[in-house]
């Protein structure tokens, strides 16, 4: 064992130091192209939000021409639902009722055309 100990030790003499010297080369050059597909992933991210912002603002407007040539108006309010609230129906009439205002109607009618026919006499004569 105590052959391996001082082989092992006289292999980490020789190559330890250049074998650190590259892993630490090759852990920086991973860390720079990681750093650089993030910036390029960011970029990519950016142009693409600024793309979708720019289509959606394309849109807004076509489907506002379309809109106002067809005749809807986005800008108008809304119209408001009747309400019946307040409504009061007319009170119900019982036949007896209902036969006066006829025969009031009837007479009425008939001195209309009374008062008819005198202008036309009046002004026939």
């Amino acid at each position: 064992m105590n052959i391996a100990a001082s082989i092992r030790d006289f292999w980490d003499d020789l190559f330890y130091s250049a074998l650190v010297q590259r892993l630490e080369q090759d852990l920086l050059l991973l860390r720079s192209d990681l750093q650089q597909l993030r910036q390029d992933k960011d970029s990519v991210i950016a142009d693409l939000r600024a793309e979708k912002s720019l289509l959606q603002a394309k849109i807004g407007m076509y489907e506002l021409n379309i809109n106002r040539r067809v005749g809807i108006d986005p800008t108008a309010k809304k119209p408001e639902k009747p309400s019946f609230a307040s409504f009061q129906s007319p009170p119900m009439k019982t036949s007896w009722q209902a036969e006066v205002e006829a025969h009031d109607e009837q007479i009425a009618k008939e001195l209309a055309e009374e008062e008819e026919t005198k202008k036309k006499g009046a002004t026939n004569g």
